[in-house]
């Protein structure tokens, strides 16, 4: 028994080191990819009308989907039988493609009645996507994560040196950015059909929608409702910016987002690695003090994460981005502090509903936020501007995390460190300090004093887990 909960340890460590090098080598470009756009793109609104048309795809991603890439990963990632696997992505294909050939076809046809900015690199740029997110998932649950992996990292490089190319040599402006992110997921989708073989390998026509297909519909259907909700809750700051502000703020905005984005590289992390190993220990007996564990370790490494994050990129700032978007540093901080709830109320507590295949049940939560977040934002963001997207967005994902934390104890019970509990006052303390700064000096004794505070709060367990990996080493040299 002890032999298998070390080895639960090693292997969610292990998934972790193999997701961390494609999504962290993924997030490095993304941020790379920042200076290139604000410095080509001047006019701070082509950037805001970029980000509006990624933001409505994403939007529409659950119903380009139909959610195929969440079922796809669940019910291939349980079963080591053959046919299984071929009945599930037949089915997953089936689906798909039926659903991809209606929405170009809607979108030729609203095309000749409508003039839309950039309407058919939208939808490119949705297909591709759609592709790339649900053959990526079938990929994972035939455990071939290492050429997920790959395959990210050769989708980022892609980016990178075809926005160079289009943007930057070309001169294409925003329409360079568009063929950047559309070809390169085209690509990563072919160079993964070479490497698995999910077309050729696993898809049959003669396989018939049967009770499995019913069992998959019963689990991806209620998630389409969930993830618009959770999507318009997390996107809909840049139509309320766009429409009470300016598309000049909202390119400002997209940019200092951006900055939180990459905080959410660990969550993305996280989930990748938690989402294999919480299906797979969800029946055991100890599970409770398993998840309380992961959580207390989770919700620190966040803290102290974001907190060193936000300090680092308010000290270099100057030189990241174009002058023209200099003033969103201010909203960098809070930010941070809404990405650690958005990372806890997803990434973690709604695997909950997937270990327990009640999919269903996420749809209240998400439901009521998505009502709250908008509620506020028609209240606030008038009269406050993106002060007040922000502060509708903190209140949102502030109960969206209390929500779930209660509402998964059907699921799991976790048990908060005291330690844990002393987090929210240092993020406190650290806004206080980011906001009153006012030199380099002062950012960096500001940010020591943080970390050691948090390094006192650590842990017990963790502490002692890092005192012995560094006497380890230090015997080995």
């Amino acid at each position: 028994m002890e032999a298998k909960k070390e080895n639960r340890g090693k292997k969610f460590i292990k998934d972790f080191g193999i997701y961390s090098i494609g999504i962290l080598g993924t997030r490095i470009i993304t941020f790379l990819m920042i200076p290139l756009y604000t410095y080509c793109l001047d006019n701070t609104a082509d950037y805001g009308i970029y980000d509006m048309c990624l933001q409505i795809c994403m939007f529409l991603l659950p119903v380009s989907t139909l959610q195929m890439r969440d079922a796809s990963f669940r019910f291939l990632i349980e079963t080591d039988s053959e046919e299984r696997r071929k009945t599930v992505v037949t089915i997953v294909y089936k689906i798909l493609f039926s659903n991809l050939l209606f929405i170009v076809s809607l979108g030729i046809t609203l095309s000749l009645f409508f003039h839309i900015h950039y309407f058919y690199y939208s939808v490119a740029l949705l297909v591709s996507i759609t592709l790339h997110e649900v053959i990526g998932q079938i990929i994972r649950g035939l455990k071939r994560n290492k050429v997920y992996v790959a395959c990210n990292l050769l989708n980022a490089l892609l980016i990178g040196s075809l926005s160079c190319l289009f943007v930057a040599v070309l001169q294409m402006g925003v329409k360079g950015v568009f063929l950047a992110n559309i070809i390169s997921r085209f690509v990563a989708v072919f160079v993964m059909e070479l490497k698995v073989g999910v077309f050729c390998h696993y898809f049959h026509f003669n396989v018939r929608f049967g009770e499995i297909s019913k069992t998959i519909f019963k689990y991806a259907l209620p998630l389409i409702p969930t993830s618009m909700c959770w999507l318009l809750t997390t996107i809909s700051d840049r139509f309320f910016i766009s429409y009470f502000v300016s598309y000049e703020a909202n390119g400002i905005y997209a940019v200092i987002i951006r900055f939180a984005m990459i905080l959410q590289t660990l969550a993305l992390i996280f989930y990748q690695a938690w989402q294999e190993t919480a299906i797979t220990q969800y029946k055991t007996s100890d599970k409770n003090s398993f998840f309380s564990k992961v959580f207390n370790y989770y919700f620190f490494a966040l803290s102290i994460l974001m907190v060193s994050f936000t300090f680092l990129v308010k000290m270099n700032y100057t030189w990241l981005v174009a002058p023209n978007y200099y003033s969103g540093i201010k909203y960098l901080y809070c930010l941070g502090a809404i990405s650690i709830l958005m990372s806890l109320s997803s990434s973690f507590f709604e695997l909950g509903y997937q270990c327990g295949k009640d999919t269903k049940r996420a749809i209240p939560a998400l439901f009521f936020a998505a009502v709250i977040n908008v509620s506020l934002n028609f209240l606030i963001t008038p009269h406050f501007g993106v002060k007040g997207v922000i502060i509708s967005n903190f209140f949102t994902f502030l109960f969206l995390c209390i929500y779930r934390y209660f509402d998964t104890k059907r699921y799991f019970r976790i048990s908060i460190y005291k330690s844990t509990l002393l987090l929210p006052f240092l993020l406190i303390a650290g806004a206080f300090m980011f906001t009153f700064s006012s030199s380099v000096v002062y950012d960096l004794l500001c940010l020591l004093t943080l970390v050691v505070a948090f390094l006192l709060f650590a842990p017990k367990e963790l502490e002692l887990y890092a005192i012995n990996f560094i006497k380890l080493k230090l015997k080995k040299e």
